[in-house]
């Protein structure tokens, strides 16, 4: 799978090709809000969820190195955590339900 680099804020951030730019504009603006979020992963072309309920939830934040990954922390004060998936993601919601509201949602091209 071939990546891009984005540079945000004097560092270069790799995403794959297939990252939507809109997707990627909401990666960048979380990581600099420290809002905790839930992700929903699925297939892209078909809109189907693949139903995750663990290691979705948490902050985005990035990988040490000179060309850093997004990862997502389960907490604040967590130091580490798995790359994002951000090719397959079909949504962005807020975890506090008090925010509620989607932040990204994919929108499925209809085939003709």
């Amino acid at each position: 799978m071939s990546k891009k680099i984005i540079h945000h804020n004097g560092k270069q951030i790799e995403f794959s090709n297939e990252t939507p730019p809109q997707l990627i504009q909401v990666i960048l603006g979380l990581i600099e809000s420290k809002k905790r979020i839930t992700l929903d992963y699925g297939n892209t072309k078909t809109g189907e969820s693949w139903n995750e309920d663990y290691g979705v939830t948490g902050y985005l934040s990035l990988t040490t190195g000179q060309i850093k990954g997004v990862i997502l922390v389960y907490n604040a004060r967590s130091l580490g955590g798995g790359i994002i998936l951000d090719h397959c993601i079909l949504s962005i919601k807020y975890a506090n339900k008090k925010n509620g509201g989607y932040l990204y949602k994919l929108k499925i091209k209809q085939e003709d």
